[in-house]
């Protein structure tokens, strides 16, 4: 397999999507480590202090379809770069915020800020960069790095230091990263551009509404699917796998994920994408199986395999959205999508809620399993619909990029 080669405007656009999508997880996951000790400090029980994310947890995903349409209006940089400053702010203002409804007003900001990235940086890239999938899958990459590092740096920083200074501490993080990647020059394509490369060829109505409509059924229910893991998780480890921290257990599990989306941006720039998404549902459902039955090594090694597929499909997910939408709509579409991984996915948690005390992980898994089925039959009726019209490898050359 050949190597994507990236130009210089290109290598800039990853640089800065990239860093932005790494604060992006990493701001998500911070502030549920954070409390562990804000928590103890104000003498309040943790689920109450965990309940004050909420409406920015709301915010984070729902706040993506309007983000979209902004960065359609105005442009990806000025949304991304927005999004960023106002995350930050946010995370100074909580430190100096009493607890209680203030903290929440605080956490809502930062939630809202963070909805701009998925929707403006996806579409970025896709407009910008001519090997998009490699591309995708390399932001991705970013992406599972904030994810690794928000609980074990924050953490660090909150046993070291508290809570009201960790909050300081994060929000200069991040201003001070979108100051810095500010000034990396880099041309975004123009509206128009792009579509004049290619991107939706000979698309009839009927047939794109319809594969579109199949992407976002199959998008929600791997929303679904990623917050149910995530939330279940550590509590799972912590309670079958002996010979390694549980916290380890989950970073080392979820870092799998970065070779499966490496791996799946690659196979997106050189194969069809739509068996390709298929085939890597496909995969994850061995793995949704064997998890609730599994202890100690073989658990770890069955959440490191759905971890691989179940985000290593990502590439080709985002591919599939940038080729089945005009480019005027672009980051619209992704917001879209967001608000339905994010927003109605995060339903997951109260399917957690409802089924685990009864059912236990095994119930959990076998709801998550069910769910794999559903997204198999899904993109099995898009690779169907699409057959014959996205055969080739979407590598056409876009305004300031190179192959």
């Amino acid at each position: 397999m050949a190597e994507a080669r990236f130009d210089a405007n290109e290598k800039n656009v990853l640089v800065y999507t990239g860093c932005a999508h790494a604060l992006t997880h990493y701001t998500e996951l911070a502030y549920p480590t954070l409390a562990v000790v804000y928590a103890v400090e104000i003498g309040l029980p943790l689920e109450e202090v965990l309940g004050w994310s909420l409406l920015g947890y709301m915010l984070f995903g729902f706040g993506a379809l309007p983000a979209g349409y902004l960065a359609d209006r105005f442009g990806c940089r000025r949304l991304v770069s927005s999004g960023l400053l106002l995350s930050g702010v946010a995370f100074l203002l909580a430190g100096f915020a009493a607890p209680g409804w203030p903290v929440v007003a605080c956490l809502a900001l930062a939630g809202l800020g963070a909805s701009t990235y998925h929707p403006a940086g996806m579409s970025l890239i896709s407009r910008a960069i001519a090997a998009r999938g490699t591309a995708l899958g390399i932001n991705g990459i970013y992406g599972n790095v904030g994810i690794a590092l928000g609980p074990m740096v924050t953490g660090l920083l909150a046993t070291q230091f508290g809570s009201q200074l960790t909050f300081l501490i994060t929000g200069a993080g991040i201003l001070v990263v979108a100051f810095a990647t500010g000034f990396l020059g880099f041309r975004e394509p123009q509206q128009g551009e792009a579509d004049a490369a290619g991107d939706g060829g000979d698309a009839t109505p009927r047939w794109l509404f319809a594969s579109f409509g199949l992407l976002c059924l199959a998008a929600l229910f791997g929303g679904f699917n990623y917050r149910a893991n995530s939330v279940v998780q550590p509590g799972l480890f912590a309670e079958r796998i002996d010979f390694l921290h549980y916290g380890l257990a989950t970073s080392l599990a979820i870092s799998a994920g970065i070779a499966g989306q490496y791996i799946g941006g690659r196979l997106a720039d050189r194969f069809p994408l739509a068996p390709g998404y298929f085939l890597f549902h496909l995969g994850s459902l061995p793995a949704v199986l064997w998890i609730p039955v599994a202890f100690d090594g073989s658990l770890l090694a069955a959440g490191a395999l759905f971890a691989f597929f179940s985000l290593g499909m990502q590439p080709m997910e985002n591919s599939l959205y940038a080729t089945l939408t005009p480019e005027r709509w672009r980051a619209t579409a992704y917001g879209l999508k967001f608000t339905m991984t994010f927003g109605i996915g995060s339903s997951a948690v109260a399917m957690v809620e409802w089924v685990k005390p009864s059912g236990g992980f095994v119930g959990v898994y076998h709801v998550v399993a069910f769910v794999v089925g559903g997204i198999l039959a899904t993109t099995l009726a898009l690779v169907f619909l699409l057959r014959g019209r996205l055969a080739a490898p979407m590598l056409a050359p876009v305004a300031g990029g190179s192959e």
